[in-house]
C-alpha cells in the first residue's frame, strides 16, 4: 500500500488485557521441549478475529505434528477471543500539508481489515507451564 501526504495508517490495538493460550494439562507430563507456535490472525473492519491460521517459518514449531497441533488449538482458543479496536485508513482533504493526517479536519477515517502474526512461546519449568508472546510481526 502506497502511501500519499494526506492519508495515515493507524494499527489495530488490542482493546483490553488478553488471556494468553493456556498450555494443555494433557501435554504437561510430557515434559515436552520449548515449543513455538505462530499464527496469522485476521482482524476484520470491526476489529473481531475472524480467522486463526498456522503459520510456519524460523522458529515457528510445523503446526501438522501431535503435539504443536494440540497447542495450535490452544492458540486458537485464546486468538479468537480477543478484540480489537479497529485499524483505520486517515485520509485528510486533497492538499492536507500537516504531520498526521489522522487529526486534519474533515479527515475521513475508514476502519479496515488487516493481518496481524503472532507467536506463543510454550515451556516448562520443574512441571509448572508458561506461555508467552514472543513476537508479533
Amino acid at each position: 500500500m502506497e502511501r500519499v501526504p494526506h492519508q495515515r495508517f493507524l494499527h489495530p490495538n488490542l482493546e483490553a488485557d488478553v488471556a494468553l493460550p493456556v498450555y494443555p494439562e494433557a501435554l504437561l507430563a510430557q515434559r515436552l521441549p520449548p515449543a513455538t507456535v505462530c499464527v496469522d490472525v485476521v482482524v476484520d473492519a470491526a476489529g473481531q478475529v475472524t480467522a486463526v491460521a498456522p503459520r510456519q517459518d524460523g522458529d515457528c514449531a510445523a503446526a501438522s505434528t501431535g503435539d504443536t497441533a494440540v497447542l495450535l488449538e490452544a492458540v486458537r482458543t485464546a486468538v479468537a477471543g480477543w478484540r480489537y479496536a479497529p485499524a483505520l485508513l486517515c485520509e485528510a482533504p486533497v492538499g492536507y500539508t500537516g504531520d498526521d493526517a489522522c487529526t486534519a479536519e474533515g479527515v475521513v477515517e475508514t476502519p479496515t481489515a488487516v493481518r496481524l502474526s503472532y507467536a506463543f512461546r510454550f515451556s516448562q519449568t520443574a512441571g509448572r507451564p508458561e506461555v508467552e508472546r514472543v513476537g508479533a510481526r
